[in-house]
């Protein structure tokens, strides 16, 4: 007897009452957890934790490291951190430009240097026009800074100049880590606030994304879409035959307004999901129950809950030789979501029923888990 007559012998065990409902869940239970385990090791998947991992090993490629020895053998000397560094005192005559030897040019001869103690050295006589102590014409006592050089801008007469700019720079490095420091912490929105004001005094909006509507997380049904897919209304979905006028009923009295719906056909198969937006968590939990009472009242019985949710309430009615129907509904938050899968004609076996509707009800389930 394979698991398809197993499940059929409950059935009937169930509708002639040789058996309790609780009985007839846990022994269902059993058949398609067998049926499954059965159907992976005929399929000759392995589990993923067999997989081997990649070899660790060194690379032997074109991108492994090589290691070069120094050409004169052995390790190079290593600094010491703590050795002793001796500077060398710069000759007496600071002015003067030194030039380092073996530079591969010849070395200028500028004649003899500055000796010590500032003793002056007789040199080579001055060009014509500073054989007087009088300034040229066109260096005036407002002008003369241009021509200056060396250490002589560093004398007494340019060292309060240097020290105000030098204050100058040192107040405006302070007040732009002040005004930085106002920006990240205050305008930037440190605070957590969802609106961040610029300079301008405009308003810009937080990056973070917009949550998902209802409709858009809800997975679009195997097969051809339903015409009335969308946003729609319990009178709309009542005249389409995927709601009774009771279930429109409970609606109204969780407070309803909006319904997602998504719906698809594809060869026997009739799929079709629904996401009822309440006023409150306690709303949403009673309608779930009115639903699943107001499907009860069409004959439909308990059914194997399988993969589905936990907490769900899976429904079936099966009519061999016609149609069957397999119903998944439950409350998260303030949405209530159903989830429905139809065969018709069903034929002498309701397994592939089951089959569609595990994997429709579970692709469902997983865009709005129970929390």
């Amino acid at each position: 007897m394979n698991w398809q007559d197993e499940l059929r012998k409950l059935d009937d065990e169930l509708a002639s009452g040789r058996i309790s409902a609780d009985d007839y869940r846990v022994r269902r239970d059993q058949v398609l957890s067998s049926s499954n385990t059965s159907g992976q090791q005929a399929s000759g998947q392995q589990p993923r934790w067999q997989a081997q991992p990649p070899s660790a090993g060194p690379s032997t490629g074109s991108q492994a490291t090589q290691y070069i020895t120094p050409v004169g053998g052995g390790e190079p000397p290593k600094p010491n951190p703590d050795a002793t560094q001796v500077v060398t005192p710069r000759p007496a005559d600071a002015d003067r430009t030194q030039v380092v030897p073996g530079g591969g040019m010849p070395t200028p001869n500028y004649g003899p240097p500055s000796p010590a103690h500032g003793f002056q050295q007789p040199g080579p006589p001055p060009p014509p026009w500073q054989a007087s102590d009088q300034t040229p014409p066109w260096v005036t006592p407002s002008n003369d800074n241009w021509m200056r050089s060396g250490p002589e801008v560093f004398d007494e007469s340019s060292s309060g100049k240097g020290k105000k700019v030098f204050a100058i720079i040192g107040a405006i490095l302070v007040v732009a880590l002040i005004g930085g420091s106002i920006w990240w912490f205050g305008l930037r929105g440190g605070s957590g606030g969802g609106e961040n004001t610029t300079a301008g005094g405009t308003s810009t909006t937080s990056s973070s994304a917009k949550p998902k509507t209802a409709l858009e997380l809800l997975p679009a049904a195997p097969g051809t879409a339903d015409p009335n897919n969308g946003d729609a209304t319990a009178e709309k979905l009542v005249t389409a035959g995927f709601l009774t006028a009771e279930d429109a009923e409970a609606l109204t009295a969780a407070g309803v307004q909006k319904i997602a719906f998504k719906g698809g056909k594809e060869e026997a198969f009739v799929y079709h999901a629904e996401v009822f937006e309440a006023d409150s968590a306690e709303k949403a939990t009673k309608l779930a129950a009115d639903l699943a009472d107001a499907a009860g009242k069409t004959g439909m019985v308990e059914g194997a809950r399988g993969l589905l949710p936990a907490k769900s309430k899976v429904l079936q009615l099966i009519k061999q030789k016609q149609n069957g129907t397999y119903q998944m509904v439950y409350a998260a938050g303030k949405q209530v979501v159903r989830a429905t899968t139809v065969q018709e004609p069903i034929g002498d076996s309701d397994a592939d029923l089951i089959k569609k509707f595990q994997e429709y009800g579970f692709a469902v389930s997983k865009k709005f888990p129970i929390a």
